[in-house]
């Protein structure tokens, strides 16, 4: 409880309160005490005075055994009694008394309602203050509820209603960049739409084309034969679009949950050699791989040999025939790396720190819909790998897949 400021603030308030109405009460008590003493030296002069007046010859008699001490009081309370007064009967004869016992009376409800309304109104200003602070914490929120996220609420006092206020803020500055978030998704997801409808009209404009002309009657029957070829290398190529695109918005979606296990890297190679080696061949492109190593790596099997395939496709249709592309693996204590290079025909400098971004094709390829990089990319970093790639413009291009033993 005492850890809110305005709480503490509240405390010590009342704490300097209570040291005042302490001190106005010794201030009080001191008054009473000399009122009480005057009073009670008028009444003994009073008493003094009248029996002097009655017998003057007894003045020193009187004076010395007042001084002296040895009166006896209940002997003089006896001989009070005797004409029937007490000591309350007493001070009712004494009209100082009763002006000091009015006084007494008004001076302590002064003080008494002093301090009531005091703490009164520190606790009002106290309530008041808390109210004023939720009051614009609600208009705060409402601000936030419309959209407007550029008002600041942050609060360095201490305290729970600063505490709320902090945690409002944070609140807020997580649902701005959820929002900021979101229209960079929304945007990012039309351009894909769009790039995605542009590779697929692609193929099918093209198939309309061949369409038309397997129409027409005069056409002979090894040209029907070479369109209706040409059309299913189109299905072919929007079957491996909408493949592709399905696996990314995977990825991009999070869905994909990577079963990191320990593999021979040189069957995730193999898997991935595999589908491309007969265009391989119908280039005369040489592959050299020491299929004999075996090294174990954490990683997960279907979605690695998706990078693979990725690259040694890059490989492959950037180099001509005749050309080579050399794996080489290299183990050690810190990771397991893969280089791929290949003879062909290089990457620019300028056009080389993009070629993972997705749809970027580069000014050399126009079969290439630049995502099959950008996919390696994604699924390295996800089982905490990473890719790169250095070049030389007509001599050829080598691709590092690393594996992080530290990292995984």
């Amino acid at each position: 409880m005492l850890k809110q400021r305005n709480v503490q603030r509240l405390f010590l308030g009342e704490l300097l309160l209570f040291g005042i109405t302490l001190i106005i009460g010794l201030i009080f008590y001191q008054f009473i005490d000399v009122k009480y003493k005057n009073e009670f030296v008028k009444n003994n002069g009073y008493m003094i005075s009248a029996l002097l007046k009655s017998h003057p010859e007894l003045e020193d008699e009187v004076i010395t055994s007042i001084l002296s001490g040895k009166g006896d009081y209940e002997e003089g309370r006896q001989i009070l009694k005797k004409y029937g007064l007490d000591e309350t009967g007493t001070l009712n004869y004494l009209e100082h008394f009763h002006h000091l016992q009015s006084e007494i009376l008004i001076l302590t409800f002064l003080v008494v309602t002093g301090i009531f309304f005091l703490l009164s109104f520190s606790y009002w200003l106290f309530l008041k203050k808390q109210n004023k602070q939720l009051n614009s914490l609600s208009e705060y929120m409402d601000h936030v509820l419309h959209g407007n996220y550029n008002l600041d609420v942050k609060d360095y006092e201490e305290g729970n209603i600063s505490t709320l206020k902090n945690d409002v803020y944070k609140l807020t500055v997580k649902l701005k960049e959820g929002r900021d978030q979101s229209l960079q998704d929304k945007k990012e997801l039309e351009q894909v739409l769009s790039d995605i409808s542009h590779q697929i009209r692609t193929p099918l404009t093209s198939m309309y084309v061949i369409n038309d002309l397997l129409l027409k009657e005069d056409i002979d029957f090894k040209m029907k034969q070479q369109f209706l070829e040409k059309n299913r290398l189109q299905l072919e190529r929007i079957e491996w679009l909408v493949t592709i695109f399905l696996k990314m918005s995977r990825l991009d979606s999070g869905s994909v949950q990577l079963k990191l296990e320990s593999t021979n890297i040189v069957k995730v190679i193999e898997e991935a050699l595999e589908p491309l080696q007969i265009p391989i061949e119908l280039k005369n492109i040489k592959v050299n791989f020491n299929r004999k190593k075996k090294i174990q790596v954490l990683l997960d099997m279907h979605w690695t040999v998706e990078v693979f395939v990725n690259v040694l496709k890059n490989a492959y249709e950037h180099t001509k025939e005749g050309g080579q592309i050399t794996i080489s693996i290299l183990d050690n204590p810190l990771y397991t790396e893969v280089s791929i290079y290949d003879t062909g025909c290089g990457i620019k400098k300028e056009e080389l720190p993009h070629i993972f971004e997705r749809f970027y094709t580069g000014t050399g390829n126009k079969e290439s819909i630049g995502v099959g990089l950008n996919m390696a990319k994604k699924i390295m970093e996800k089982q905490n790998g990473e890719i790169y790639a250095t070049s030389i413009e007509g001599e050829g291009t080598t691709f590092f897949i690393k594996f992080y033993k530290n990292m995984i």
